[in-house]
């Protein structure tokens, strides 16, 4: 592992001297050979699918683990996206001329070696290979072991890419069955530069805890949506199916509804209905449950703490909104909180007493992805304010210096 993290810094540095057109033309080598190779990603996606329904992968799971066509195509249409994107390394950015008539520029530099940790969605090695190579860091990802053959097959496409054009360690894969490597990794500070866990509680504390190098934790996604007492009910009952049920298995999905109790009488039997559609398993607190004659599971306190990724929501009738955000405050994870509320004053103080890496306002929660606000892709959503709150971009992987220039300037 030592080795192998010394290669990634030696092409780290290879990558910092690109150009901007050289990084556009490995990208674009990437995305043409994924898409070439689409059938032969189906093909070993099948043999992780296999392998997860023989070890009784709950179906959730399963949506993550999965490439098909679609999928595929989206991939390859977000590295086009990431080679699209403006220039980041090194732009330079908020110009100053100070009294001695110095110039002081700040400029994007890359991070340098970075070692991502991840579970499950093997769309990942491509995000952040792209991402990496975007914002010119070097990048070593070691994922889980559901997606075994389909992350193999996909390092192997993404490494013969720009054989040629660059060191092929600028993007290392590691063998997803082989958890030993984690632990030599995490020790290797004099080479790699970050580590970024994304997944599960127990892997990002294990992460934290044996780290020698700074850590940029992507937590579990224990998302909420508060429906306020002056909320829009048709928009209310869309944004809160929309939320829990167009894809049930990701992040970004909310797990607990909070509904103000004078809103309830008005959309409660129109909500059940319509969760009843999507075949969502609800559990709700007794106030909920006694102004219907349906049948609902009784909510527990670890409901409220639990991070679901299946097509099951909590439900709790509040009193107020201070209630609302209180439950947040006890129970999130700092990734995605929304209202919905037609009250403006509601909504900023909503906004300026949550604590999360993205808000969302009368939108679904859904929307806090890096493709749909506009990075192309993402290497994460990062739950850590430091070095980067929320989704994480090609901007968001590098630090800014300063550049001072001058014209034969001594200081007196």
């Amino acid at each position: 592992m030592k080795v192998l993290a010394k290669k990634s810094k030696e092409a780290a540095k290879t990558l910092s001297r690109l150009s901007e057109a050289q990084r556009k033309e490995i990208l674009s080598h990437m995305a043409s050979e994924i898409e070439k190779n689409a059938t032969l990603i189906e093909k070993e996606n099948k043999k992780d699918l296999q392998l997860a329904k023989e070890n009784d992968l709950n179906q959730a799971m399963l949506d993550r683990l999965k490439l098909d066509g679609p999928r595929i195509a989206q991939m390859v249409e977000g590295v086009r996206s990431v080679m699209n994107q403006d220039q980041v390394v090194g732009k330079l950015f908020d110009t100053q001329t100070n009294e001695e008539g110095l110039i002081v520029q700040k400029q994007r530099v890359p991070l340098g070696v970075i070692l991502m940790i991840f579970e499950s969605r093997p769309n990942v090695v491509v995000d952040c290979a792209a991402l990496a190579l975007k914002s010119s860091n070097a990048i070593i990802l070691k994922g889980g072991k559901e997606a075994k053959y389909t992350n193999e097959i996909l390092g192997n496409i993404i490494s013969r890419s720009f054989e040629g054009l660059i060191p092929v360690e600028a993007v290392q894969v590691l063998a997803s069955d082989k958890r030993e490597m984690v632990n030599e990794l995490l020790e290797l500070e004099e080479y790699i530069d970050v580590v970024i866990p994304r997944g599960g509680h127990r892997l990002i504390e294990y992460v934290t805890a044996n780290a020698k190098m700074p850590v940029i934790a992507h937590y579990q996604g224990l998302c909420h949506m508060y429906l306020d007492k002056d909320a829009d009910t048709k928009k209310a009952i869309d944004l809160a199916i929309n939320a829990k049920t167009q894809r049930t298995g990701v992040c970004n999905a909310i797990e607990t509804l909070l509904i103000h109790k004078e809103l309830l009488p008005q959309i409660q039997e129109d909500l059940l209905k319509e969760f009843k559609k999507k075949g969502t398993e609800l559990r709700a607190d007794k106030t909920f449950i006694q102004g219907t004659k349906q049948s609902i599971k009784e909510s527990t306190d670890e409901d409220w703490a639990t991070e679901y990724l299946d097509n099951i929501l909590s439900i709790k009738t509040v009193e107020s909104l201070d209630e609302a955000l209180n439950h947040i405050d006890q129970y999130g994870s700092h990734h995605t909180e929304c209202i919905v509320s037609q009250n403006e004053e509601a909504c900023e103080r909503f906004l300026s007493a949550v604590d999360a890496s993205c808000v969302t306002i009368n939108a679904s929660t859904r929307f806090n992805d890096g493709g749909q606000l506009g990075l192309g892709a993402e290497l994460g959503i990062s739950t850590t304010k430091i070095h980067a709150y929320g989704p994480m971009g090609a901007e968001q992987m590098t630090t800014s210096r300063y550049v001072v220039t001058g014209d034969g300037h001594t200081r007196a």
